[in-house]
This record gives C-alpha cells, structure tokens and sequence, in this order.
C-alpha cells in the first residue's frame, strides 16, 4: 500500500460511520496579512483569504479541509489541505488525537505531500507531531513538532503562542527543507468580539539560509495581523 493510499484511510473511516453519527459543523473565514507555513513564507508576500471547515462526530472521528490564497515564487495558486482523524477525551482532562493529512497547492502539484500526525490537548495548549515520508514533495523523510498555547489575560484579550521544530531525517540538500532542523516561534494577543478575533503577533524564524524553489528573501522577524469570523 503506497504511502498516499495510507493517508486517505481516515477519510474512510471518518464517512462509513457519518450515516448514523451525529454531527457537529464548524468552520471560519480568514484574513491574513501574509502567508506562512510553519514560520516561512514561500512567496511575494501580502494579505490572503483563508477558509476552514470542520466535522467531528460523536464517536470520536473527524475530518476537515483548509484552503489558503498564496504565491510560491511568484506564481499564484492556492494551498488546499483536507485532513482527518480519531481524538478521544482523557480520564485526567483533555484530549489525544492520531490522523493524517493530504496537502496539494494548485499552482505547483510537485510540491504535493502527505503527512500523518498525533497529539494532545488541554483546555489552554496543544500539542502535535506530524510526520511525512515526502515532506513538500521531495525525499525527505521529515519530522515537525508544534506547541501552542493561550492565555486569558483579560476578557477582552489573550496571550497566545507557538513555538515549533522542523527536522529533516534523510538530510541532503532540499529546497524549504533545513540540513538538520529549524524553529519557528510566535507571540501575540487574540482579541475576540463576537464570532471575530482580531490577533496581532511577532513571528520569528531561524534563518538557515534554505529557501524554496523561487522564494524570496523575506527578514527573520516581523509582525503579522489577522481577523477571522468563525461559525
């Protein structure tokens, strides 16, 4: 069985039993000042629509689909994203999850991957590691590890931040893709108002001198700004 052909199980498994679970939609629109994916911006830069959409059952299965504005280089297209998963409660609190993930951009199909992840969650913070065998396409077996977390300051605005490891196991020479590994952190405040939430962030990412096929230069630090309605 291919690796691909792996990473739709759980889309399977998260339809067969939609017949006769009960379901729960969710979802939220986006505006961002830029795009980034796990600290770099493959592109010229700019505002860029996102939408979101999530389905959870209540046995535990659950599945979505991201889709981004974006450029690579200089060509426009859009990032798509569908995923899907198993997620669980914890006896102490919280929650674990395992799922997988199949992510295509339309402008550049070689860049196509799949990856496969598990995690945990807790009323403030969560964490998760994904794993892909062909990470953007190439062969290089590569490992990320995320930590996000929140923090209700005020009612009217929270702490909120992420810090998160990329590691190449095959090492070699990839576009994107660090000899051995790279970071990425972002702290910021989320300001909700309703179904909105405005946040506003300082990123930075290690500067390992790797780019993308046509990516710019982009600085190591910068703010970044985004409002999101969700329903």
């Amino acid at each position: 069985m291919t690796w691909r052909r792996l990473a739709l199980l759980p889309f399977i498994a998260v339809l067969a039993p939609c017949a006769s679970a009960q379901l729960d939609i969710t979802g939220s629109v986006a505006v961002q000042s830029e795009y980034r994916y796990r600290g770099q911006n493959p592109g010229q830069g700019g505002a860029v629509p996102q939408a979101t959409v999530n389905i959870d059952t209540d046995r535990g299965w659950y599945g979505g689909a991201f889709a981004s504005a974006m450029t690579i280089g200089d060509l426009d297209g859009y990032k798509l994203q569908g995923y899907a998963g198993y997620a669980q409660r914890l006896r102490g609190g919280g929650s674990w999850e395992l799922g997988c993930s199949r992510i295509t951009y339309t402008q550049a199909h070689d860049n196509d991957f799949s990856e496969c992840y598990g995690g945990l969650s807790f009323e403030r913070g969560s964490t998760r590691l994904y794993y892909s065998p062909k990470y953007l396409g190439y062969d290089a077996r590569v490992l990320y590890g995320e930590l996000n977390a929140f923090y209700p300051v005020h009612p009217r605005f929270n702490l909120v931040g992420h810090i998160g490891l990329l590691r190449n196991l095959s090492g070699g020479y990839f576009p994107g893709i660090p000899a051995s590994s790279r970071y990425d952190v972002r702290i910021g405040i989320g300001i909700p108002f309703g179904r909105y939430t405005l946040q506003v962030a300082r990123e930075h990412v290690q500067d390992d001198g790797r780019r993308y096929t046509m990516y710019p230069v982009h600085p190591p630090r910068q703010w970044s700004l985004g409002l999101s309605y969700a329903f």
